[in-house]
């Protein structure tokens, strides 16, 4: 019937709609009970952002011999929010710390903050950390950040490269993200001149983590991630081997040496004694050992090359016959006496015994006294000059031109530029119109309130050896792997004095190493030219200074070298720079038994 049919489909219906509403119901329920479960474990997973830092550019020798490279080590990071199972005293014998000591710095951070990660340790090196990590998942919330400290292969030149060490909250802070807690920054030398090309660029690694801090699987599989960039490989001017043995001449000395090449202003080695091993500042005892060298006696982290100010003796002399020749003051002939030092002046400044009287090029290489106090006062009197004041300023301009008392610009930080006393400071001393050649003499033989670095120093002789001009003495050749990419540009700066003046002063720098002062720096067929000095010191014994260059037509390399406490020039100075000379354009040495001398011979500093 039909009223049959119509109950038999309404039941029909209604047991499709109870089912299907008795579906929803489970489904929702497993939602609600299974889903909360997923979104729990959800939340219990983060993601962390790991900083990665790149290897530091390596450095190599001017034949491009591996000198820098880096070693792995590790900060080590704890979080007290991950922290799990920690048995201090287990994790202390692997980092080699005092249990006690690791108790109080895992309470420091916990107090600081229990989800910000605290650096717990320094320069953890790399079989300490791995040891640790082997037991992460069961010792739960420490985690590493990868550094690269450095390795020294030459151990020498520690002023010329630098050292590294971590960025400062401040520095942090003003460096709009590139550092971060831990990082290492250049402090000094080549690494802090050249950090943006050495350090290179930071990536990150996005990781999901547990609640535990442990990792789980790459975010995204890695496509978030940001690579690093390795910092860029330099190629340096020093020749390390040559750096080594110039090195080894100033065993128990205090003092420095320079040698450049005079046509490119390439540094051929500095020397800064005493030095230390650079090693000594890299990995896990660096804040010991700086310390400890801060503290050592004669100052090993000073650098004497480029902050060292000493009066430059007489080696000043030539600049002031280039001077004089140039204003038309003195001639190559001009004559003067010495009867044991410098008449018009009472007989100061004295000098020793010699032949008299002498002309400019004689002078030179028996290093008169009296002759050089006659040509500085008559350049100062002379009646082309309105006053004294005028000629001083004149005078002074032109040192300024030399590089005296200014900065040159090489391409390590803190260089000091010396004194060269200006017009206002004579009228301060002695009073205006107070004053005069005679007042201020000692300037004639590089004395009084004149000071030098080694680094003027060695630039004057470039500047004598090419008879005019110098290029900026430099430590950086180029980048590595791209010999025709220059990634810094030396200026030629050239000096009014012309180039005939500079005959006269080389030929009698080469008479004083053959024939004179310096001959204790002769060597037979070398062609050195040079000049000794010995600079007064108000503290002690007089400095040995010797300046020179080699060989006499196309120098290959000028040289300075000054020896604390000294005495003569001709004592120490001029046989260490003569040894340098040869090693560098013979490749071997002559007077061995010179040589061992020398290296083993201190001088005695009270």
């Amino acid at each position: 019937m039909p009223g049959d049919r119509y109950s038999h489909r309404k039941s029909y219906w209604l047991t499709v709609i109870a089912l299907t509403t008795i579906l929803l119901i489970v489904r929702l329920s497993q939602l609600q009970l299974f889903a909360g479960e997923d979104r729990k474990q959800a939340e219990l997973n983060t993601v962390r952002r790991i900083e990665v830092i790149p290897p530091r550019g390596v450095l190599r020798d001017r034949k491009e011999r591996l000198w820098v490279s880096n070693v792995p080590f590790f900060n080590l990071f704890f979080t007290p929010k991950e922290a799990s199972g920690i048995d201090t005293v287990t994790i202390a014998q692997i980092l080699n710390f005092s249990p006690t000591w690791l108790r109080q710095r895992i309470e420091q951070a916990r107090q600081f903050s229990l989800t910000k990660p605290t650096l717990l340790a320094r320069y953890v090196s790399f079989s300490r950390y791995a040891a640790l990590m082997e037991r992460s998942w069961h010792q739960t919330g420490f985690s590493g950040q990868v550094l690269h400290s450095r390795r020294y292969l030459y151990p020498a030149g520690a002023h010329i490269l630098g050292y590294l060490n971590e960025v400062t909250p401040a520095e942090i802070a003003a460096s709009e993200g590139r550092y971060t807690l831990g990082n290492l920054v250049g402090r000094s030398g080549i690494e802090k001149q050249y950090e943006n090309l050495l350090a290179g660029r930071k990536g990150y690694r996005f990781i999901v983590v547990d609640a535990m801090g442990r990792e789980l699987y790459p975010y995204q599989n890695g496509a978030q991630d940001i690579p690093p960039v390795r910092g860029t490989d330099l190629v340096l001017t020093v020749d390390a081997e040559l750096q080594q043995f110039a090195e080894s001449l100033f065993y128990g000395k205090v003092g420095a040496l320079v040698a450049i090449e005079p046509a490119t202003g390439e540094v051929l080695c500095a020397v800064s004694a005493p030095s230390y091993d650079p090693n000594l500042l890299s990995g896990e005892e660096v804040t010991f050992q700086w310390h400890k060298l801060h503290n050592a006696p004669h100052l090993p982290l000073y650098n004497r090359v480029i902050q060292g100010m000493y009066p430059p003796g007489s080696t000043f002399k030539l600049l002031n016959a280039l001077i004089a020749l140039q204003e038309s003051t003195l001639s190559a002939a001009t004559l003067y006496p010495c009867a044991m030092g410098f008449l018009r002046n009472n007989g100061k400044p004295a000098c020793h015994a010699h032949p008299t009287p002498l002309s400019l090029i004689g002078a030179i290489q028996h290093s008169c006294n009296a002759y050089f106090a006659s040509a500085y006062a008559d350049l100062l009197h002379h009646p082309k000059y309105e006053k004294v004041e005028l000629a001083y300023e004149q005078w002074r301009d032109y040192m300024l031109y030399f590089g005296v008392g200014r900065r040159i610009g090489i391409d390590i930080p803190s260089e000091k530029p010396g004194n060269l006393p200006s017009k206002n400071y004579y009228d301060r001393i002695y009073k205006r119109n107070r004053w005069n050649a005679y007042t201020i003499i000692s300037n004639s033989i590089g004395q009084g309130e004149v000071l030098m670095t080694p680094l003027q120093m060695a630039n004057v002789m470039c500047i004598i050896a090419n008879k005019g001009y110098y290029v900026q003495p430099h430590f950086l050749r180029y980048i590595y792997g791209q010999p025709h990419k220059q990634v810094v540009y030396f200026d030629t700066i050239r000096v009014p004095i012309d180039s005939r003046h500079f005959e006269t002063v080389i030929e009698g720098m080469r008479l004083a190493v053959e024939a004179g002062t310096g001959y204790s720096a002769y060597v037979p067929g070398l062609g050195l030219c040079g000049k000794t000095g010995t600079a007064q010191n108000p503290h002690g014994a007089d400095h040995s200074v010797f300046v020179g260059f080699a060989p006499a037509e196309s120098p290959k390399i000028a040289i300075a070298v000054i020896v604390e406490n000294g005495g003569w020039g001709a004592t120490w100075a001029a046989p260490i720079a003569s040894l340098v000379v040869e090693k560098y354009l013979t490749g071997r040495i002559s007077r061995p038994e010179l040589l061992r001398y020398i290296q083993e011979t201190p001088i005695s500093y009270q």
